[in-house]
């Protein structure tokens, strides 16, 4: 039938219309009997295609009210006045909650008294973050999470400027010699045959490092036994002590040191060695002290240039070695060898030692310093902080107008993600999340083997790292439903009514319903017994139908209350009902009478 009437109208549109769809549209809105249908559409990828919608879903209810209109005009074009469309799409609506991060700066940590980038070891973070989230976080909502990222020192710590104490290039000009009369007296011998020592006028090189190609360097023999050294302008008795040298090795011996700090009453610290590792290769080592000397399981090559740093804890007598075949800006977290003997050595001099079963090498580019930034830099550095800290992190949540400490809030620890698998593709391996796995399917199993007693309505904000080009830190809100974890979905399933008012479509709750006979039945058994309803009671037992001879307006209203209170039970007010029934009016046939629950009834629209 519908081909039918197309056919007709596009006869007559190649005869009468320029714009024929404007006229088809026309003559619909104008017709006293329009086309009337009902449809229940479910819209799927080629209607958000066609609604530019490239998320799949609606970001608000208005959009989905006013975008739909068209849409199902075009898909409709016949249908008018009466007509209905039920629209299953999916919404957007949002994340649960949202979720900040801030890390704190160094303003942050002035508020509790703290000089340095970090909350002292002996303050209470939780007397400051609140505060400082509610001055750097901007329009918070109820239920909003913020996560604070801040530092706190383990005990004393304090800012020192970095300052190199000795840069030795050895430019002593064109002409090789022994040390001691080349250089002038900058050094020393303190053991062993004087004058052996020889500078020579090659000299080492390393990119970026600062005291390289520059002057000369020195020549050390496993046959020499002269040990030299070259005073500090002032004395280093605090901290962490560094010293560096360019190291080319010629060749190794059974082991022992061939340089050091030292103090004016022959005290040593942080002595670096070198030894044969069996394989004719390289073993660096050290010794913190008078200590024995520790050695690298890593092996090294003869005549290779390297880069060694030293350092002297004068604290806690630790000495480390680092073994470098390029200049880096940080120091490494771990050593290549580490030793620990006295603390408390008055560092006054740094010098070189020859001896039997040492190596013979050539030496350059000797430096001093209090930092390992100015190890590696003659600039202007800034000042660094002295003192061991631990990064944490504290969950603020937003309630009644204020930042403070969360109830139903659980953050996933490295514990957790190990314990959803560590393979690769699995949380534990990264302790994030990422787009290749299923968050919520992780989380929720998680849920149900940590809370196993949890009970329906439970709740729980869960909070993650994830992984999106960068870390992020997100979270959702996790509902116990029917004895399972479920996760608030961001883009949930809806429906959308449209009714046809013969110009356009527009957006209506009406709900259309034909009374079936257990409705009947049901008006039976809730009013045979009230006054004043016998007569039309009896009347629908015998005939089937709702008689306008035997039943009253009121009557039929109440009649009609009572079957839709008992089929859609909870309905919010304005909710709407075209509601058809079964009538005798003269004639058996159907009517529909529209509703509208206002103040707990529906009444007449």
């Amino acid at each position: 039938m519908k081909k039918f009437i197309y056919l007709i109208m596009g006869l007559g549109l190649l005869i009468t219309s320029c714009n024929p769809m404007d006229d088809i549209h026309s003559d619909i809105d104008s017709q006293e009997n329009p086309i009337v249908g009902d449809a229940v559409i479910t819209l799927n990828d080629e209607d958000y295609d066609a609604l530019d919608l490239s998320f799949g879903s609606f970001s608000s209810l208005e959009d989905a009210k006013n975008m739909l209109p068209d849409y199902l005009t075009s898909l409709y074009p016949v249908w008018g006045k009466g007509s209905s469309v039920l629209v299953n799409y999916k919404l957007y609506l949002g994340s649960a909650f949202k979720v900040s991060s801030y890390s704190l700066k160094q303003a942050d940590y002035t508020l509790s008294g703290s000089n340095l980038l970090g909350f002292k070891f002996d303050a209470n973070p939780a007397n400051y973050l609140g505060e400082i989230i509610n001055s750097n976080i901007s329009s918070p909502k109820e239920g909003d999470i913020a996560v604070a990222q801040y530092y706190q020192f383990t005990g004393d710590a304090y800012s020192i400027t970095p300052s190199v104490s000795i840069e030795e290039n050895f430019d002593y000009g064109a002409t090789a010699g022994d040390l001691l009369t080349t250089s002038a007296g900058a050094w020393a011998s303190h053991s062993g045959t004087a004058n052996q020592l020889q500078y020579t006028t090659s000299n080492l090189s390393m990119t970026n490092y600062p005291s390289s190609n520059v002057g000369g360097s020195i020549e050390i023999s496993s046959a020499g036994s002269e040990d030299v050294n070259s005073a500090l302008p002032s004395t280093l008795n605090s901290g962490t002590v560094y010293y560096s040298a360019l190291v080319n090795l010629s060749s190794v011996g059974t082991g022992t040191y061939f340089m050091h700090f030292m103090d004016d009453t022959f005290g040593y610290a942080a002595r670096v060695g070198a030894k044969d590792d069996g394989s004719g290769k390289i073993s660096f080592g050290i010794g913190a002290s008078s200590t024995p000397s520790d050695y690298s399981t890593t092996s090294y090559e003869l005549n290779t240039t390297y880069l060694i740093v030293a350092s002297y804890n004068t604290g806690n007598g630790t000495a480390n070695l680092y073994v470098l075949d390029a200049a880096i800006t940080s120091e490494p977290a771990t050593p290549v060898v580490s030793n620990v003997g006295n603390p408390g050595l008055t560092v006054q001099k740094i010098a070189v030692r020859q001896g039997g079963g040492g190596p013979s090498a050539t030496i350059d580019g000797i430096r001093v310093a209090n930092t390992w930034s100015a190890i590696m830099n003659n600039g202007v550095l800034p000042d660094v902080i002295i003192g061991d800290k631990e990064a944490k992190e504290s969950v603020y949540t937003y309630t009644n107008g204020a930042w403070s400490l969360p109830s139903k809030v659980y953050v996933l620890t490295t514990d957790d993600y190990n314990s959803m698998g560590t393979a690769s593709g699995q949380p534990g391996r990264y302790d994030n999340f990422d787009s290749s796995m299923a968050t919520d399917t992780y989380i929720t199993k998680f849920l149900s083997i940590k809370y196993p007693y949890a009970k329906d309505g439970d709740e729980l904000k869960v909070i993650y790292k994830y992984y999106s080009g960068g870390a992020q830190t997100r979270g959702n809100l996790y509902t116990v439903v029917d004895g399972q974890w479920t996760a608030y979905k961001s883009t949930q399933e809806t429906t959308l009514q449209f009714a046809h008012d013969g110009i356009t479509w527009v957006p209506d709750n009406t709900i259309k319903y034909e009374f079936v006979k257990g409705d009947y039945d049901y008006i039976v058994a809730t009013f045979e017994n009230t006054d004043g309803y016998a007569t039309a009671v009896g009347n629908l037992k015998s005939y089937g139908n709702i008689s306008t001879f035997n039943w009253t307006v009121t009557q039929i209203d109440a009649a009609i209350n009572a079957v839709l209170m008992n089929r859609y039970p909870g309905m919010e007010e304005g909710q709407k009902f075209s509601v058809t029934i079964y009538v005798y009016d003269g004639t058996s046939h159907n009517t529909t009478i529209n509703y509208i629950l206002q103040g707990g009834t529906y009444v007449r629209s």
